[in-house]
């Protein structure tokens, strides 16, 4: 009744897909990691047909690794690089433990055992990242698909986040970090950084910023992909417009003001000047609790 096919991706990735098909039934299917968890779930699945409690006149058994398959395929495209990268990994961790379970067998105690779990090797951020991942997918199981009735997750707790901390360069640190990227031999990450100060940005709105976008007579930017899905406009004043004049130099052929949109393509010049530089504790991200410190009471960038 149950058959399990071996399928192997582009880039060599290896998945099993099972198949369990009766008379005048819809065919039941799922794909799993590893041959072991698909067998597990054709086993189960069969078993329940046996005792009757599988293709039922009014429900429909879906297993949660179906749904998050349907996830990746339908909600994932709608987010940014960068974001689809660190989901995808939650979305491997809960496939892996409970992705040969139906949606209504996952109990409370089956997310708290997760959760628990990534709490002794995860930071709590990770957590409350990995809990929104698989709430989520619940819950456009119960409100678009119609596969659950309710959502178990949403009723789980997550670890407390600490204390956040504001840290912001001082100008000395500023003009060194500058400097070193100035000597770095990717010549983007300087304007990437300068613009970050400058902006206010995001490193995925900036290095998603089309020329198109820009209007470099009127001195204005659109940022038309917003984290919160909003667009921002914002001028272009003192050294951003001539950093973006020098960046169109730089990068003719390319509809992007930056020639790569991956995060990786800069990373490691960026980590090198914040080393040379000798600054502690310090992230790209934390350039726009910066830009925030850099402003007066007019709204005027302080000279840099």
């Amino acid at each position: 009744m149950a058959s399990i096919n071996v399928h192997i991706s582009r880039d060599g990735v290896k998945s099993f897909r099972v198949r369990i098909q009766r008379k005048g039934q819809k065919t039941l299917s799922a794909t799993f990691p590893t041959l072991s968890q698909a067998r597990k779930y054709a086993t189960m699945t069969e078993g329940r047909i046996i005792e009757g409690r599988h293709f039922p006149a009014t429900k429909t058994h879906r297993t949660l690794s179906e749904l998050l398959e349907r996830y990746d395929r339908e909600i994932m495209p709608k987010k940014d690089e960068e974001t689809q990268k660190t989901h995808r990994a939650a979305l491997h961790f809960w496939r892996d433990r409970l992705g040969h379970k139906t949606l209504e067998d996952i109990t409370r105690e089956d997310i708290i055992q997760g959760r628990d779990e990534l709490s002794k090797t995860r930071k709590p951020a990770t957590v409350h990242k990995y809990m929104s991942i698989i709430t989520h997918s619940l819950n456009i199981a119960v409100k678009e698909y119609g596969w659950l009735h309710q959502n178990v997750a949403s009723t789980v707790s997550r670890p407390p986040l600490p204390p956040i901390k504001v840290r912001f360069l001082s100008d000395d640190e500023r003009n060194r970090l500058l400097e070193e990227c100035k000597k770095s031999k990717n010549p983007y990450v300087y304007a990437l950084v300068s613009l970050a100060i400058y902006l206010g940005l995001r490193r995925g709105s900036l290095l998603n910023i089309k020329k198109i976008d820009i209007d470099l007579n009127n001195k204005m930017i659109t940022i038309r992909k917003m984290k919160n899905k909003t667009t921002l406009v914002l001028p272009l004043v003192d050294k951003a417009h001539d950093l973006i004049c020098d960046l169109y130099d730089q990068n003719t052929t390319n509809k992007y003001l930056f020639p790569s949109q991956r995060w990786g393509s800069y990373r490691t010049a960026f980590e090198e000047a914040v080393r040379r530089a000798n600054i502690p504790d310090f992230s790209y991200h934390k350039l726009r609790s910066s830009t925030a410190s850099y402003l007066n009471p007019s709204c005027l960038y302080r000279s840099m």
